[in-house]
């Protein structure tokens, strides 16, 4: 696979290497262009256990279990 492909695949535009827009003082603007994919991907990621659990569809509580998707996990709680 072409250096390149999988960011245009994702989406992602690519640093020419001929013309205007590959001159080298435009050399900031695309390192901070890859510092806005980073801090994208970076939000993407689940902060603390609520939120992984969250995101991974397991639950927990006293009640049945209603709703939710399947291969969500539901543990009950019995007192």
């Amino acid at each position: 696979m072409a250096v390149g492909d999988d960011a245009t695949a994702a989406g992602y535009s690519l640093v020419p290497d001929t013309g205007e827009d590959g001159r080298v003082r435009y050399g900031a603007r695309e390192i901070n262009r890859t510092r806005d994919f980073v801090a994208q991907v970076k939000a993407l990621i689940p902060v603390g256990k609520a939120s992984y659990r969250s995101a991974a569809g397991i639950s927990s509580g006293t009640a049945d279990p209603t709703g939710g998707n399947d291969g969500d996990i539901y543990f009950k709680i019995v007192g």
